[in-house]
């Protein structure tokens, strides 16, 4: 029973960080919107639109993954009662991130500081859940 807890722990709060994570790409996005005719499904143009947005777009993503990251793994470390739960919920955000590092370049600082974020939020996040 505890082991299916600890499963339904992790989606709860991979569902919780995915929220975050779109709450702030879709501020992102109101504040720097696609440019007309753009095909959304394209990855190069994706890539190429993301090479182009300021550093304020960058850091406002970057503060969401970190919420992100804190809240989904406090969630999943409450839930199930302990803090494996958090770091599996961390480390499966923290290999999204690596994955998105690979599909969409980013700048060498971003990759850099995202690596923190996940793992600094998930150390904080899976404490504050399981105390």
């Amino acid at each position: 029973m505890r082991a299916l807890r600890s499963v339904g722990a992790v989606i709860v709060g991979l569902i919780v960080a995915v929220a975050f994570v779109q709450g702030a790409e879709a501020i992102v996005h109101a504040m720097n919107p696609f440019p007309p005719g753009m095909n959304q499904r394209d990855f190069n143009e994706i890539k190429k639109f993301v090479s182009t947005l300021p550093l304020s777009a960058l850091l406002l993503v970057m503060t969401g993954w970190l919420l992100a990251t804190v809240v989904g793994t406090f969630v999943a470390a409450k839930i199930a009662g302990s803090r494996p739960a958090g770091y599996i919920t961390g480390g499966i955000l923290l290999c999204a991130g690596i994955a998105n590092a690979i599909i969409i370049p980013q700048p060498p600082w971003f990759s850099a500081a995202s690596f923190v974020v996940y793992v600094g939020g998930t150390v904080v996040g899976t404490r504050w859940g399981a105390s």
